[in-house]
């Protein structure tokens, strides 16, 4: 009797176990992405802490301490967000990658955001401009070391037509549920980031407009996370938060004159929206119904 009571206990672990089992040999031999291309696009919102921001030329050599910027997202607009050639004016994500392992992919894209600082704020400054930019302003009547006001009679500085990281990664994907029929799939994502910052540029000071070219300034890293529902196998809707750095030592200034550059280090926040799909390539496929 004893003997038959331990195992009327044990059949049930056994049962759990091998259904366990079972559930996670189909998601092993169903939910692989090796050998699978994808490529997403989305849109999204960037978050900005403070930097010091040093601006020097021929005629000016100053700081700017602890500024605070904003992103510039665009009004939503059918015409521009569904427009063939109007869909990059809004901060935008674009990513191609490749899974050479079955949850790990090499990954290369573009992120758009957008930065400007706030108007109107109080800054520290320290340095000097020289009078012929103004000469009747306070800020260039000798050196400055103390607060100001940042206001468009000074200057506007923005990389509104792109504070772009362009960026290579290293994903991981992590499902996380299944469908029963495997074709409907839930999975956390995450990546680690390098690659380089073109900034294009928008700077007026004392009322003179420089609009830059877009320009390589500096390198950045991040790291992202988030999640991705994979539907009818070959589609997915994903939101992703992405955490990072950018160094930007060679900002353009006053168009091409070398002599005038900027620096900063921007430590940013993105979340973003992105629908994307799977491209089966090599005979994935073929060799999947080979092997069932």
């Amino acid at each position: 009797m004893r003997a038959a009571y331990f195992l009327f206990l044990f059949i049930p672990t056994i049962c759990f176990s091998q259904e366990e089992k079972s559930v996670w040999s189909v998601m092993n031999s169903t939910d692989n992405r090796e050998g699978e291309l994808f490529v997403y696009w989305g849109y999204n919102r960037a978050y900005y802490g403070t930097s010091d921001i040093h601006y020097k030329g021929d005629d000016f050599d100053f700081t700017l301490f602890d500024a605070r910027a904003m992103d510039m997202p665009e009004k939503f607009d059918p015409e521009v967000y569904f427009s063939p050639d109007k869909i990059t004016i809004p901060q935008f994500n674009f990513r191609v990658g490749y899974y050479f392992n079955k949850n790990t992919a090499f990954s290369v894209g573009w992120d758009h955001m957008k930065y400007r600082l706030v108007r109107n704020q109080k800054l520290y400054m320290n340095g000097y401009i020289d009078p012929v930019y103004s000469p009747s302003n306070e800020l260039t009547s000798g050196p400055v070391d103390g607060y100001i006001e940042y206001n468009p009679e000074f200057m506007d500085f923005h990389h509104s037509d792109g504070f772009n990281f362009a960026r290579v990664a290293i994903e991981q994907r992590l499902p996380i549920w299944m469908s029963k029929n495997g074709k409907h799939h839930f999975v956390m994502n995450g990546s680690a980031s390098v690659g380089m910052m073109f900034p294009w540029t928008d700077w007026t000071f004392f009322g003179t407009h420089y609009r830059n070219k877009v320009h390589l300034a500096g390198y950045g890293i991040s790291l992202s996370a988030g999640a991705r529902f994979e539907f009818f196998k070959y589609f997915f809707f994903q939101g992703m938060l992405q955490a990072g750095m950018a160094n930007m030592t060679d900002i353009m200034l006053q168009d091409d004159k070398k002599s005038s550059r900027g620096e900063q280090k921007i430590e940013f926040m993105e979340r973003s929206w992105s629908l994307g799909g799977y491209i089966p390539i090599n005979g994935k496929d073929k060799k999947k119904a080979q092997t069932n």
